[in-house]
């Protein structure tokens, strides 16, 4: 039962009022939705078709989430997780020992920060580096691409006889 909700899919419908919401709709962001209606039988197809869309629209579920620059968040983090280990590293100086679990999440912790350390060293590479990387990777491929025999390289071209 659970997995046929999650799979389930909310078809945008193509009109231009969709297109004129479609951040409001799929984005990430809290949306209200106020319908228009008329008790008027002339006006009886309208209705009809508003409330269809607005029913449509009702089933389309968005989490919204913070826009936030990914350097700004792993500065925010690196922050409060240096003021979490001051209070631990001050409380050991007043003689308290931190516990089995403190320990624990020192070890995680130490490694996230040492993960978050590495996407920053990679997110500040200069635009050069990145590119000097890449072709000394597509160097290397190549490389590995025309030897005939692994660990043989040679940027000569090689002739075989392949009737001896």
């Amino acid at each position: 039962g659970s997995e046929k909700k999650k799979n389930v899919l909310i078809p945008y419908r193509d009109s231009k009022l969709t297109r004129l919401l479609q951040n409001a709709l799929g984005g990430s962001s809290k949306t209200i939705m106020i319908c228009a209606l008329s008790p008027a039988s002339s006006n009886h197809e309208e209705t009809l078709s508003t409330l269809r869309y607005a029913d449509r629209a009702k089933k389309i579920k968005n989490v919204a989430v913070p826009n936030e620059n990914p350097q700004e968040r792993l500065m925010r983090e690196l922050r409060e997780e240096n003021e979490k280990l001051r209070k631990m590293f001050e409380a050991m100086q007043g003689g308290v020992m931190p516990d089995a679990d403190s320990i624990k999440e020192m070890g995680l912790a130490q490694q996230e920060i040492a993960a978050m350390e590495g996407a920053l060293a990679e997110f500040n590479k200069s635009w050069e580096e990145k590119v000097a990387e890449s072709r000394e990777q597509q160097e290397a491929a190549r490389l590995r691409r025309s030897s005939i025999t692994p660990g043989f390289l040679s940027l000569q071209p090689m002739m075989v006889n392949l009737n001896e």
